[in-house]
């Protein structure tokens, strides 16, 4: 309605726009939903050998699709083993540490002659447009149900988290403009501090209580 009123305004359909001091409700669109190890297994098993690399590559780096997809091998150091994502969302250029499973995986993939994208297209010198069509298809076959594409990505950042990563470290690897985006996967951490706590708890002298005894006056 504030979008109909300016232009309304704009055209000199009406003289002022009445919504205009409405306040917008902030929309919600996080969504918390990630692979399970269970829902992992019973994935790669519907989806074809050869379009595993695609799903390991986003599972194991947290790229955003198109990062992904806009890949080419001049962005792979194996040497360094790292990949360069020339832009990211946030504008800038980041480097995401390679998984050993990534760097088997990359160099089994073959490379085009004249084509230089990791996933390339079925056109000459393009890049793949987008997931296959089939990912619905896979998702429903492996029963795996509400999960989209970029849920890879969560799952990612939370198995990080969840070993003990820093939200820092994770909002460099995921290329979040603030750490208050990387925050929402904080949750995540409680598992992580409960172990530490515990281990903490060993190294410290804790006295023998005697029950009926250990009154502090």
């Amino acid at each position: 309605m504030k979008a109909a009123f300016s232009l309304g305004v704009k055209n000199g359909k009406v003289e002022i726009n009445p919504v205009k001091e409405v306040a917008l409700q902030k929309e919600e669109n996080k969504r918390d939903r990630y692979l399970s190890a269970d829902e992992e297994t019973r994935l790669f098993k519907a989806i074809p050998k050869g379009y595993h690399p695609l799903v390991i590559v986003a599972l194991n780096t947290g790229l955003r699709k198109t990062e992904q997809l806009s890949l080419t091998w001049n962005d792979i150091d194996f040497q360094q083993e790292l990949i360069r994502v020339k832009k990211s969302k946030s504008g800038k250029p980041r480097y995401v540490p390679m998984r050993p499973v990534i760097i088997e995986t990359l160099k089994t993939l073959p490379r085009m002659i004249n084509n230089g994208y990791v996933f390339y297209g079925h056109m000459k010198g393009e890049r793949l447009k987008d997931i296959p069509k089939e990912w619905e298809s896979w998702l429903k076959q492996a029963k795996i149900e509400n999960f989209h594409w970029h849920d890879l990505r969560h799952t990612f950042a939370s198995r990080l988290v969840s070993a003990g990563c820093s939200l820092y470290a994770v909002q460099e690897f995921l290329g979040h403009s603030s750490i208050k985006v990387t925050e929402r996967y904080s949750h995540f951490e409680k598992g992580y501090l409960k172990e530490a706590i515990n281990l903490s708890a060993h190294s410290q002298v804790t006295p023998e209580l005697t029950p009926g005894k250990n009154h502090v006056a």
